[in-house]
């Protein structure tokens, strides 16, 4: 542990670095299903997840000098089309969500919107006897909504949660790594949620 304090101090002495957190776009692939097929028909899909992007600090003062950069919007975006590719019949994304009124004017059944609503991190020191760990929690809140042609068929607010821990390397770099994958998990697992309430709803499913 005191080699560890004295790369820390070490570290500290210089001044703060940030570190980029870039999550890998990984879609939620096992969505339970009560149903055998996809739901038929043609959906328009808008994904707002800018609200996700934030920088992270460590929780104590250990590594307090760095932060961590979670840019996790775009890899949410990516996710939450390779996710729901899976469960609809044919998937257009559009930039713009779309009135009910002009969704015949697209041969489309509904308009899914899908909302990064809020990312809560953590960042800790955990010390070793020769070495640290950074340890990362990540919970994301996202909503999916959906409008059909004479209304709102679906209306869903979820979480998903990760955990992971990294090495801390010699200058607290490796609390990118363990960010990125609790993120990458946490993401995961509200997009998988998601699709089940996007896939087993009976109103979605019947249009009513």
């Amino acid at each position: 542990m005191k080699h560890f304090y004295i790369a820390l101090a070490a570290g500290l002495a210089l001044t703060g670095c940030q570190y980029k957190a870039e999550p890998v776009a990984i879609g939620a692939f096992n969505v339970y299903s009560s149903y055998e097929n996809k739901l038929p028909g043609k959906y328009l899909l808008y994904v707002d997840a800018s609200a996700l992007n934030q920088n992270v600090k460590p929780s104590d003062m250990n590594c307090a000098a760095h932060s961590y950069p979670l840019e996790l919007a775009a890899s949410f975006k990516s996710s939450t089309r390779q996710t729901l590719s899976n469960l609809v019949g044919e998937l257009e994304l559009v930039d713009t969500p779309l009135d009910r009124s002009k969704l015949a004017e697209r041969n489309a059944r509904g308009m899914i919107i899908v909302k990064g609503e809020q990312t809560i991190a953590r960042i800790r020191v955990m010390p070793g006897f020769w070495s640290a760990t950074l340890e990362a929690d990540v919970e994301i809140v996202s909503s999916i909504t959906v409008d059909g042609k004479n209304g709102r068929l679906l209306g869903n607010t979820v979480s998903g949660r990760g955990v992971a821990q990294a090495d801390a390397g010699a200058f607290c770099e490796g609390g990118a790594k363990s960010l990125s994958q609790a993120a990458s998990d946490a993401a995961r697992q509200a997009l998988t949620r998601l699709g089940e309430a996007l896939n087993n709803s009976d109103r979605v499913r019947t249009g009513m």
